[in-house]
C-alpha cells in the first residue's frame, strides 16, 4: 500500500440528514479556535465536478442514478484530485486534518453501491473513518425540512435503519483494508455541539 499522506484524513459518514453538515461546521470552528487547521472536502462534489464535464450529470442528486461501470470510471480520479487539493490548501500539514465528507453506500433504483470502493480507499489512505448516527425518526425528520434536496428514496424508517448498520459494517470493511481506526459518533437531537466536541477530541489524538 502506498504510503500515508503528509497530514491526517478523516472520512466522515453518515445517513442522509444525520446532520453531518452541521456537526462538521461545529468541528471546524473548535480546531480553529485550538490553533488547528482543517479543511473539509466533499467527495459528491469532486464527482458532480468530474462528471458535469463529460455532460452525464447536472446535478448531484442524479450522480446515484447513473450506470455504476460509469461511477467506477470516475472514482479515483476524483479522489486523486481531492487529495491533491488538499495538500495545496494546507498551510502546515503537521498541524491539520483534512475531512473527506462522503458516503459509504448509496442507495440506488438497482441496489446499495458502495460509496468507497478498494480502488478509492487506497487513494485516500485514511487515519479515521467517523460514523455520524442519530435516532431514524430524528433524521426522517431533518430530511423533511431540507427541501434543497431531492431525497424521497431515503425517507423511510426501515431504509434509514438498514443504512446505519450497513455503515457500520462497511466501515469496518474499508479500515480493515487500509488501517484505519473507526469511530461511532451520536448526533443526539439538539445536541450537536456534543457530537463535534467528541470528533475534535479524535482530531486532536491524530495531529498532537
Amino acid at each position: 500500500m502506498k504510503r500515508r499522506h503528509l497530514f491526517p484524513v478523516a472520512i466522515v459518514v453518515g445517513v442522509p440528514g444525520v446532520g453531518k453538515s452541521t456537526v462538521l461546521e461545529l468541528v471546524k470552528e473548535k480546531m480553529r479556535s485550538n490553533g488547528y487547521e482543517m479543511i473539509i472536502l466533499n467527495y459528491g462534489d469532486y464527482m458532480l465536478k468530474e462528471l458535469k464535464s463529460k455532460g452525464l450529470v447536472e446535478h448531484r442528486d442524479q450522480l446515484r442514478k447513473l450506470p455504476l461501470r460509469i461511477q467506477v470510471e470516475h472514482q479515483a480520479n476524483a479522489a486523486i484530485e481531492m487529495m491533491s487539493d488538499a495538500l495545496k490548501m494546507l498551510k502546515d500539514p503537521s498541524k491539520s486534518v483534512v475531512v473527506i465528507d462522503t458516503h459509504l453506500i448509496i442507495r440506488t433504483p438497482l441496489g446499495y453501491w458502495p460509496g468507497i470502493p478498494d480502488h478509492v480507499a487506497h487513494e485516500f489512505k485514511a487515519d479515521v473513518i467517523i460514523l455520524i448516527e442519530a435516532e431514524p425518526e430524528d433524521i426522517l425528520k431533518r430530511q423533511l425540512k431540507d427541501t434543497d434536496r431531492v431525497r424521497k428514496d431515503y425517507s423511510s424508517i426501515e431504509v434509514i435503519k438498514e443504512m446505519q448498520n450497513l455503515n457500520r459494517y462497511i466501515a469496518f470493511m474499508v479500515a480493515h483494508r487500509v488501517g484505519s481506526a473507526v469511530k461511532i459518533v451520536y448526533n443526539r437531537e439538539g445536541q450537536a455541539d456534543d457530537a463535534a466536541n467528541e470528533i475534535v477530541s479524535v482530531f486532536k489524538n491524530l495531529v498532537e
